[in-house]
């Protein structure tokens, strides 16, 4: 992988993860629609059902409070999930939503105060402001670290030494990725493009395989939010040009809006525990 592709890579979480939430109201209303479409595919509710399955809740014991860490915490979806999960077990546990983009951090909250009633007294959720690479916590805090597609977006061995230190002896790394996807068209130069900036593919378990058409991919991003954000950014990175950033999304918009591209995709669990 060039350095270019390698920053790009590493640099895609600023789609919707704006650092410093540069974004126009307008747009961050269009970020919690686009993602709220997204996580609401049945490929996304299948897939975390077997993410909290695979966090094994039921095993801990009933007197302990289990400490769990969200990194890329977004809308708080999966917060509430993990909190009805353990109200159903009848067990202790303290959630932390880490998240940098503010709209998403406020979307979390509201989503929180809506829904607290639905759990017991003994589960507390925080949301709050942070860096994954640079995470305010003492060592050997949480009895498991989840995320949602959000390590295959930042620097991978700084976060995992951040995730590391931040578990207890035994805890355990839960993570749900994308990897291995691609798109299929007629248009040569626009496959070309997207072959030149396309994430490093990384392995997994649990992988659920699923097709995307073009109307469906036009469905799920309103006003084309992704994947202007997307050209935009890989522009600034110097891996485009802002003639060739334009014609790629051009090409890319009407393919979709033509329904002249597929595209596959991968979702799959990363599960790895902390030894010592």
């Amino acid at each position: 992988m060039t350095e270019n592709k390698r920053l790009a890579a590493e640099d895609l979480s600023n789609v919707w993860k704006d650092k410093n939430d540069k974004l126009t109201s307008g747009l961050k209303l269009d970020l919690v629609q686009y993602l709220l479409q997204q996580r609401q595919s049945q490929e996304w509710v299948d897939a975390k059902q077997r993410v909290i399955k695979i966090m094994k809740l039921d095993q801990f014991d009933n007197s302990q409070e289990i400490k769990i860490l969200d990194i890329g915490c977004g809308l708080g979806i999966d917060l509430m999930l993990v909190g009805e999960e353990v109200t159903r077990l009848g067990k202790t546990v303290s959630i932390i939503g880490l998240e940098q983009n503010s709209t998403l951090i406020e979307e979390a909250k509201n989503l929180y105060e809506n829904q607290k009633d639905h759990l017991s007294s003994n589960v507390s959720i925080q949301i709050v402001r942070g860096d994954i690479l640079q995470m305010e916590f003492n060592d050997e805090t949480f009895d498991i670290v989840r995320s949602d597609i959000t390590l295959q977006h930042v620097d991978l061995p700084k976060a995992l030494i951040e995730i590391k230190r931040v578990l207890k002896v035994n805890g355990r790394l839960i993570a749900l990725e994308g990897g291995a996807s691609n798109i299929f068209s007629p248009d040569e130069i626009m496959i070309r493009t997207y072959d030149t900036v396309l994430p490093n593919r990384r392995d997994g378990s649990n992988p659920t395989a699923f097709l995307q058409s073009g109307q469906f991919l036009a469905s799920q991003d309103k006003d084309w939010i992704k994947m202007r954000g997307v050209s935009e950014m890989l522009m600034t990175k110097g891996v485009l040009t802002e003639e060739e950033s334009k014609d790629f999304l051009k090409r890319y918009i009407e393919a979709c809006e033509t329904n002249q591209i597929l595209s596959t995709a991968i979702l799959f669990i990363i599960e790895a525990a902390k030894c010592k």
